[in-house]
């Protein structure tokens, strides 16, 4: 009897852990269901794509990404990726997004970089006018004008006349070297409008140009008046002294020229009537004069 009664425990107790073990599960499973976070398929970068480069099958991969984060426009399938050529820069595991695309049909290049209402216009430059290579795409610059004023006796002008113009390729470069390193070219092609892409090409003909590199993030608009080369001599001293002006001589009347003196006639002497002759005899001399005779004056 005590045995039938401690097996009916037993069993009894067996029933009840198994359902507290039932009701256990069932709460964990509820609470993870409810935990979870609901995902669907998203195509993100598999590595890192330059601005302007084509995509192709090996840069994109699917992965699966919480719906309430899921970027707008977002693509979940590769298919109408292929092809396609990035606006911007897009790092690897970042959602490709169109804002990050060009518009479809366009092809890698230059074309994908310039801002709408903008054009992109080169410029030849020299080693000190590109900063020697220093200037890189992306960078901001100044541009500087060197031209002879001929309204002001030909003075050589130099003049800021464009500021914090962005540069959208060195030579054939449209991104800059991941390490940095200068970029040798005798071109570069800066971002304009069409009003300030004629007056770079008027001052490009007229004078010379060169580009001022600006730092990053300064967007800061200077006023020049601009320098000649009055300034510069002024500034190391040796600037051209004005010499004063003299007054013009007066012109003083010049006398009359009088009438010359009729000359002085002065009467000879008259000549001697007689001659002297000396005559030497050994150790005498002797003076003997002789009277000349008259000589009476012909009718």
């Amino acid at each position: 009897m005590a045995g039938r009664r401690y097996t009916f425990v037993f069993y009894v107790a067996v029933g009840i852990a198994a359902l507290a073990t039932f009701g256990v599960y069932r709460v964990l499973e509820n609470t993870k269901a409810s935990s979870r976070i609901a995902t669907r398929p998203l195509v993100v970068a598999a590595k890192n794509l330059p601005e302007g480069s084509p995509i192709d099958r090996t840069a994109l991969s699917v992965r699966e990404w919480p719906i309430a984060t899921v970027p707008a426009g977002a693509f979940a399938s590769t298919d109408s990726l292929i092809g396609r050529v990035t606006r911007v820069a897009v790092f690897e595991g970042e959602p490709i997004v169109p804002g990050r695309l060009a518009p479809s049909g366009t092809g890698p290049g230059i074309e994908v970089k310039i801002t709408p209402g903008k054009r992109a216009m080169a410029l030849r430059i020299n080693d000190i006018a590109g900063v020697s290579g220093l200037i890189q795409p992306n960078s901001r610059v100044d541009v500087l004008v060197q031209i002879r004023n001929e309204a002001k006796d030909g003075r050589l002008v130099s003049k800021l006349f464009m500021e914090n113009m962005r540069v959208l390729s060195v030579g054939t470069a449209v991104e800059r070297d991941a390490e940095g390193k200068p970029i040798e070219a005798a071109s570069v092609a800066l971002e304009v409008t069409p009003a300030e892409a004629e007056r770079l090409a008027i001052a490009a003909s007229q004078g010379s140009i060169q580009l001022v590199l600006r730092g990053y993030g300064d967007p800061d608009t200077v006023k020049t008046t601009g320098a000649n080369t009055g300034d510069v001599l002024s500034q190391l001293g040796s600037a051209p002294e004005r010499v004063a002006e003299r007054p013009a001589p007066r012109r003083v009347a010049q006398p009359r020229p009088q009438p010359a003196a009729p000359p002085v006639v002065v009467a000879a002497p008259p000549k001697p009537d007689s001659l002297t002759v000396t005559v030497f005899r050994g150790g005498d001399v002797q003076r003997q004069k002789f009277e000349k005779p008259t000589q009476k004056a012909t009718p």
